[in-house]
């Protein structure tokens, strides 16, 4: 035991050299949305509920085009194992191809139908056009966001995790200062509220997917090669990457489309805004803490892809029960934290006294199922998708918030009629059964499936 705790001196200098770069890159994206509605927040909550509301169709987005990616990424972590660059690079053009589908049907959807994506989450007459400026605009940047993803993606599963993170340094300073000069309108510009936070997105993802592309295909990576080398992937290798992406992508898309449903629950809570307003509070405060989260996760994914793909199943398994006790106590250290600051942290925002006490409950409330639930992200994103066992994650995710989490929303919203805090705290039964079921999955060893 303390050989493998404290001596295994490959598994922590490969988790420092993936999960810091990671985690930082992480921490910036999440510092950045807590930023925009810092800024919107001092606009007035109108605002911020508009820019939450329009940010429920991203968050669809984000999770289906990242899904795409992380699913090319067990199979780029594991050819990476096995040092078979051109299967990378085949996987890389199928992957652009799949993101570059799902983002302009994503844009399309809301050029087209702005006004109905914003009233199945809004019922106010003042939120409803702000939020539509709002989603107009930014839904621009999704074609350059599904391309960044997978490129981030690719470059962490062969170990180069500090580039993307230096591109997000980049792309949040771009954004940070866009919004101060947008949304205020200093140095000359005019106001424009809501609108100026999403033209600062649309620069910002912009410069963060060029910047991407030249450092995924310089001269000298595994990435680099003609363009018919990405388009060589053919039906055959096709179908055998989507029979990984697939899981990953129905398992995001339906755990993205129940917490989109979790909103519209809040939606019947009073008068909507409030509730919503708090969320979107929370829930930007909650992915701040998160990254040290999906950062475990992304570099489990990895490292164990990597070890599985070089048939080094002993070690794998190892990394497994490593990585699921780290996030344990990862998530009791950071689930104390939020405790203890809840009240200070949602000081800053200026919303009614009413959103900001339902938010820090909602905070509190965060920190005592934190511990369940990095354990729950790690194992289901990180150790089973490296072990090229998606499929499970899909089975776990979708049963449980669509049997569980879902129906509790709404019962607790329209029947029961209680606050927000309390919806949220009913929703937690999601997340223990889902927690059991994946232990047992991981004691299974059933979990590692050479998938290349």
């Amino acid at each position: 035991m303390r050989k493998t705790w404290f001596f295994d001196k490959q598994f922590y200098r490969t988790l420092a050299v993936l999960a810091l770069p990671i985690l930082v890159q992480n921490f910036l994206a999440s510092s950045l949305n807590m930023v925009d509605t810092l800024m919107i927040g001092r606009v007035g909550e109108n605002e911020v509920a508009a820019v939450g509301i329009a940010n429920q169709f991203f968050f669809l987005f984000n999770l289906i085009g990242n899904g795409a990616a992380m699913g090319c990424s067990i199979f780029i972590s594991q050819y990476w194992g096995q040092k078979d660059t051109a299967s990378i690079k085949k996987v890389m053009g199928f992957g652009l191809t799949v993101n570059v589908v799902i983002s302009l049907l994503f844009t399309a959807t809301a050029l087209l139908a702005p006004e109905f994506i914003v009233r199945l989450f809004s019922r106010s007459e003042e939120v409803v056009p702000l939020s539509k400026d709002y989603l107009v605009i930014v839904c621009l940047s999704y074609l350059f966001t599904g391309i960044s993803y997978m490129l981030a993606n690719a470059l962490r599963s062969v170990g180069s995790a500090y580039l993307p993170m230096l591109v997000s340094l980049f792309a949040v300073l771009t954004n940070t200062g866009l919004n101060y000069l947008l949304i205020f309108g200093k140095g000359g510009f005019p106001v424009l509220g809501v609108r100026g936070a999403a033209i600062a997105t649309l620069i910002a993802r912009v410069v963060e997917t060029l910047l991407l592309l030249i450092l995924t295909f310089r001269p000298r990576s595994p990435f680099a090669g003609k363009a018919g080398e990405y388009l060589r992937y053919g039906k055959a290798f096709a179908r055998k990457v989507m029979g990984a992406m697939v899981p990953v992508v129905l398992n995001e898309g339906c755990w993205a489309l129940g917490f989109v449903l979790y909103t519209v629950a809040y939606g019947f809570i009073g008068d909507g805004t409030r509730a919503i307003a708090a969320s979107q509070i929370c829930n930007s405060i909650q992915n701040l803490f998160m990254v040290f989260c999906f950062s475990s996760a992304s570099a489990a994914l990895v490292m164990i892809g990597n070890q599985v793909g070089a048939k080094e199943e002993d070690t794998a398994k190892a990394y497994a029960r490593r990585f699921s006790w780290l996030s344990v106590l990862m998530g009791m250290v950071i689930g104390a934290v939020v405790l203890f600051t809840a009240p200070a942290i949602l000081s800053l925002f200026k919303v009614s006294e009413e959103a900001r006490l339902a938010a820090v409950a909602m905070l509190r409330i965060f920190g005592i199922i934190l511990p369940v639930r990095m354990l729950n992200v790690v194992l289901i994103v990180g150790v089973f998708r490296g072990g090229g066992d998606a499929s499970f994650g899909l089975k776990v995710e979708a049963g449980t918030m669509w049997l569980i989490g879902v129906p509790l929303a709404f019962i607790g919203a329209l029947l029961l009629q209680w606050p927000v805090e309390l919806v949220v705290l009913l929703i937690c039964a999601e997340e223990i059964v889902k927690c059991i079921l994946s232990l047992v999955r991981l004691k299974s060893n059933r979990w590692i499936k050479h998938v290349t």
